[in-house]
Parts: structure tokens; sequence; C-alpha cells
């Protein structure tokens, strides 16, 4: 180490110290913490080699700090007696023992860090995937409801301010629900969203259906009506077998889409079509999209009739609450009527009392 008796001993002395202190553990495994910035810097700060090669040094003490795992360069050490020096040579294997395992965990430490940062960086390159991917799908979803929607459009003498309005008319209702006992555990952030955005879609197989009566001004044949509730089932089909093309049928959007073109005209007591499904066997978003519907065709203009006063039309359904309606939902849209109104004014065809 060095020559000078008095650093040679203080480093002899720390050797002993650390030593008994390692026999002294009840546990070995929690060694390298116990020892952890304790000895390992300070051991090198007092291990000197002088420069001499091997082969010409003065038959120094020569140490490997190896293991199994790594190997950790030699120390030469110089004692000036080397007769006083010789009792200590166990101790001093020992400690350089432990201190070969503290340099282990350093190094296993260091390896372990060196994996959470790169699983870190792969995590938050994922993360990023997943937010474009997620951003692409929800371009895909615009797409879809602006197609879709379009068609319907074209066909029908409902307008984009139909679509417009039903949608917030949905979104709205579905944040009061949020906050309602029976059903904010049915509901969810992801949920409205869902709503929401396949809302526009509930009409969708109106399209099939043919001029002659899609068009006709006044009321329908029974002949015809049955064609005209086919517009359901072909909303339904056409929705499924997009779902299908896109994601092997398992996409939430389409899935939801599709459960409202198909039963936003069932009835809360089972009189409603297409399949005469009653109470909570309807789809809550199907519920939700018939108040929406029935509302707006209410205070809307057809050819075939006048629009109808708000007032006028939230009376018509106070008198289908528990018939056409889920008596809860009415009355939830009963509470946040205004916000009713206020949407037909913003995004009105002709003028809203």
């Amino acid at each position: 180490m060095v020559d000078s008796p008095k650093i040679e001993a203080q480093v002899l002395g720390r050797l002993l110290l650390m030593q008994s202190v390692i026999a002294s553990l009840p546990d070995s495994s929690i060694l390298p913490f116990v020892l952890q910035g304790l000895s390992d810097i300070e051991i090198f700060g007092r291990v000197e080699f002088r420069g001499e090669t091997l082969e010409n040094a003065d038959t120094p003490w020569r140490y490997s700090l190896t293991s199994n795992t790594g190997r950790y360069g030699e120390l030469l050490f110089h004692p000036g007696d080397k007769g006083s020096f010789v009792p200590y040579d166990g101790h001093l294997r020992n400690f350089l023992f432990m201190l070969v395992l503290i340099l282990d965990e350093r190094r296993h430490r260091g390896i372990v860090e060196n994996y959470q940062r790169q699983l870190e960086a792969q995590v938050a390159e994922r993360t990023a995937e997943l937010i474009h991917r997620n951003t692409q799908l929800q371009a895909a979803q615009a797409a879809t409801i602006t197609a879709f929607s379009s068609l319907t459009q074209a066909r029908h003498h409902e307008t984009g301010s139909h679509i417009q309005r039903t949608r917030h008319y949905v979104r709205i209702l579905s944040e009061a629900l949020c906050h309602h006992p029976s059903y904010q555990d049915q509901i969810d952030s992801n949920t409205l969203l869902l709503f929401t955005n396949a809302a526009p879609l509930h009409d969708i197989g109106k399209v099939a259906i043919p001029d002659r009566i899609l068009l006709k001004p006044g009321k329908l044949t029974p002949e015809e009506w049955e064609i005209m509730k086919q517009h359901c089932v072909i909303g339904r089909d056409t929705i499924l077998a997009t779902a299908r093309e896109l994601s092997d049928g398992d996409d939430a959007f389409l899935t939801c889409a599709a459960d409202i073109a198909y039963c936003h005209h069932e009835r809360w007591n089972g009189t409603g079509y297409p399949r005469g499904l009653a109470g909570d066997a309807i789809p809550l978003s199907a519920r939700l999209m018939a108040l929406a519907d029935v509302y707006d065709a209410l205070i809307s203009r057809r050819v075939y009739k006048e629009a109808e006063s708000h007032d006028q039309a939230l009376a018509a359904m106070a008198a289908e609450a528990g018939h056409h309606f889920d008596p809860t939902i009415l009355s939830v849209m009963f509470s946040i009527a205004d916000q009713f109104q206020k949407i037909a004014q913003d995004y009105t065809d002709s003028p809203i009392d």
C-alpha cells in the first residue's frame, strides 16, 4: 500500500473493524446494503500501485478482485514490514471477498437500473404508439360517422342539424346519468364518448328504404310501415359488417352504434320494434337515443307536420313515461330540459319556440 506505518496501520485497523462487523451480522444477505458506500471508495483511495510492472515490482502482495459475474482488477500491496503484515492476510482476504460482493451488488444494481431505463423507454415508446393509434382510431370513427351520416342526410328529409342536435342530446343525458345513483355504475367517461359518437348513426339503415316510402308526405300504409321498420335491422347489419371488416367484430364504437341503430325504436313497455324488447333488456344507449330522437322529431318541422314547441314536446313525452320511455331517464331529461332547448336553438333549422 504505502511505506508509512501510520497509514498502513489505519488501513489494517479499518479492515479488522469491518471484518468484526461482518462476522457479527446475523444475515449475510444484507451485507451489500450494510457496507454500501462505507468502504469500497475509501479502500481504493488507500490502495496505491506505484507504477512498477509485475516483473519489476518488489514482490508485492497481489489480490485479484473477481467473482463469477465480474472482474474488478487487482490490488497490489507493498507493506513496509511483510512479517508484521502476514498475520492480517486472512482478514484482508475475507474483507476483499466482501468487497467483491459489494461490487457485484452494485454491478447488478446497475444492470437492473439500466434494464429499468430500457423498460421505461419501451413503455414510453409503446404509450406514444398507443396514443397515435388511438388518434387514428378516433379519426377513423369521425370519418365513419361523417360518411354514414351524409348518406342518411342525402336520402331523407332530416338534416345535418338533426344529426348534431340528437348527438348533443345524448351527450348531455349521458353526462347527467354519470351522477345518477341508478346509472352511475353503467356510464363512465369512455361510455359517454361511445354513446355520443355513435348517436349520429342511429338512422343509417334508412339509406336502403325506397324513396316512395322514405319521402312519402302522408301516412304510411301497414305494408309500407313494415318496410320502414326494417331500417333498424339494415342499420345494425351494415354497422356490424363494417365492424367485422375493421376489427373482427370487436370494435366497441361500432358495436355501440349497432345497438343504437337496432334498438332505438324499442319501447320501455315492450311494444316497440324490431324485437319488442322491454325495460332493461333495451340497451342503455338505445334508451337514450329514443328520448333524443322523439324530442327532436316533435320540435322539428317535417313535410307531413308542423313543429311543436319545447313545452308541448315535453308534455307529450311526459305522457309516455313508463310506456315509450325509461321513466328514470325521462325524469333526468326533464331536470336538464333547458339544456335540450338551448341545443335545439343552437342547431335549429327554423325558429324554435
